[in-house]
C-alpha cells in the first residue's frame, strides 16, 4: 500500500516516531511546530488520525480523555498511571499471539493490547507522603 505522506504528515509522524512517552495530540503539535512552524493544530490532528487509520503509527486509549499516540508497531502492553497519566512500555508480559488465542462462537482476535492502570513508583511517594500527613 502506498502513503501519501505529506511534508506535514512526515513531520508529525517523525515526532511520533521520536518519542518514547507516548504523546497525546497537543504534545505533537508542540514538538512538530519546533521543525514546521507553519503546522496548525488542526493539520497535525488529521495527521495523526491518518497515520493511525494507516497503520503507521498507533492511537493508545486510556479513557475518554486520554488519547495518546505510540510509534511502536511492534507486540507490547502500556502502564498508564492514573494521577500524572505517564504511559510506559511494557515488553516482557507474555500474552498469548492473535495466531494462539481462541475465544468462543468464532471470534477472530485481531489484536491483543493489555493497558494497566495504576500508580507510578513518584505517585506512590506522593500519595504515601500525603497519607502520612494526614
Amino acid at each position: 500500500m502506498k502513503y501519501q505522506l505529506t511534508s506535514h504528515r512526515k513531520t508529525v509522524f517523525d515526532v511520533v516516531k521520536a518519542s518514547m512517552d507516548h504523546p497525546t495530540a497537543r504534545q505533537v503539535f508542540d514538538r512538530a511546530i519546533q521543525k514546521s512552524p507553519r503546522l496548525s493544530f488542526a493539520t497535525v490532528y488529521n495527521s495523526l488520525k491518518y497515520l493511525s487509520d494507516h497503520g503507521l503509527i498507533k492511537q493508545v486509549s486510556f479513557g475518554e480523555d486520554y488519547v495518546r499516540y505510540d510509534g511502536m508497531l511492534n507486540r507490547h502492553d502500556h502502564l498508564f498511571c492514573r494521577n500524572c497519566h505517564q504511559v510506559t512500555d511494557l515488553m516482557d508480559l507474555s500474552l498469548p499471539s492473535t495466531s494462539n488465542f481462541s475465544l468462543p462462537l468464532g471470534f477472530k482476535v485481531e489484536e491483543v493490547s493489555l493497558k494497566i492502570t495504576g500508580l507510578c513508583q513518584d505517585c506512590q511517594k506522593i500519595n504515601n507522603l500525603t497519607e502520612q500527613i494526614a
